[in-house]
């Protein structure tokens, strides 16, 4: 996959730029009445609950700009011709966009053409999210760039279509400003009769890629039970809707344990013990790549529709015990992608005059002189 974005989702107003290339030989050009591009969103949710399939597919947005015509050529020949910098191209909704039965008086032959083109991202568009693998659940949200090629077809290539499509996908990724350093601690803790285990969390927001610590004190007041060995885990949840069915779908992001000889007693103390777990989310396989936890600052396109996903994430600790009942505790964690301190400062200072009522329904399209 191919990233187009450019700008900081959620933090600033982003937008999807790219050149649509077109290269033929001179010999056999391409006879072309019109070159469309759109950008569009999908959500696809399905599962098998072992008795029926729950599936909805919905599109989020698809937005489209007429980048080149025939029709303001004056002459058929179209060797390395370049688009100038221009008003704002007329908008096309999918439904205007029925090539079979466009009827163009006029085509060109291309050979050399470069098409720029600039989406404006909706500001409620969440980061693109890949489906956890699973053989009975599916759920991804997805974008996508496609060019159609409105063709002129002779008479004696009737067999041909006269479209032709190329569509790429074009992941998303939302953005949040630096987190907040200052120490936020967060207590949980557990007991029986036999042992107690208290983990306070510094914080409870991690940045995508960053070392998660799982600091774990252990109080045993049973001297007959053993700690066997501890194991700490991230976990990605997918809560799956489509209308008013639901399935919620885990994965194991990444694991630690270690056994009894890593425990620290705690200085002067004879039976409380202590050990700090490391999760590191760089570390992630790039083909199972981690997504970010849902927030509710800004509801997803998704939001109130009758197909949706909400993505999030917990850290489940399990205290393995001999001659007593073993311990689970699990915390809710957000999982975000927070820009550094020093671009943060970049954008405060260097941003740009916009209005806050800039539209988020239609695609803009500037190409560069």
């Amino acid at each position: 996959d191919q990233t187009f974005q450019q700008g900081y989702l959620g933090v600033q107003p982003s937008t999807i730029q790219g050149n649509f290339h077109l290269r033929y030989k001179k010999t056999k050009p391409l006879l072309a009445y019109s070159v469309d591009i759109f950008f569009k969103g999908k959500i696809m949710v399905e599962w098998n609950d072992g008795q029926n399939i729950h599936s909805g597919f919905k599109t989020l947005f698809e937005y489209g700009a007429r980048v080149w015509s025939a029709e303001s050529i004056q002459h058929h020949k179209l060797s390395a011709i370049k688009t100038t910098r221009g008003n704002l191209m007329t908008i096309l909704t999918p439904q205007t966009a029925d090539h079979e039965q466009i009827k163009m008086k006029r085509f060109g032959e291309i050979t050399n053409l470069d098409l720029p083109f600039e989406f404006l991202i909706p500001n409620n568009a969440f980061s693109s999210i890949t489906s956890i693998n699973s053989l009975s659940a599916v759920g991804k949200i997805s974008y996508y760039i496609k060019a159609v090629i409105s063709r002129h077809i002779p008479p004696y290539k009737f067999l041909q279509k006269s479209s032709k499509v190329v569509e790429i996908r074009c992941p998303i990724m939302r953005w949040n400003l630096p987190l907040n350093t200052a120490p936020q601690p967060v207590t949980l803790t557990k007991s029986n009769d036999s042992l107690e285990c208290q983990i306070t969390f510094r914080q409870t927001t991690f940045k995508k890629g960053s070392l998660i610590l799982v600091p774990i004190k252990l109080v045993i007041h049973d001297p007959k039970i053993f700690i066997k060995k501890i194991f700490v885990e991230l976990r990605e949840c997918h809560l799956l809707k489509v209308k008013r069915q639901d399935q919620i779908v885990e994965r194991s992001i990444i694991t630690s344990k270690v056994p009894n000889e890593n425990l620290l007693r705690i200085p002067d103390t004879e039976n409380e013990y202590s050990i700090e777990m490391k999760l590191d989310t760089s570390l992630i396989d790039s083909k199972h790549p981690l997504n970010v936890s849902m927030s509710n600052d800004t509801p997803p396109l998704t939001r109130y529709s009758d197909v949706d996903i909400e993505v999030s994430h917990k850290i489940i600790v399990k205290i393995f015990v001999r001659n007593a009942q073993d311990l689970i505790l699990v915390k809710a964690i957000n999982i975000v992608n927070a820009i550094n301190e020093k671009e943060a400062e970049r954008l405060i200072y260097g941003w740009p005059n916009i209005d806050s009522e800039w539209r988020y329904d239609q695609l803009l399209l500037f190409p560069p002189s």
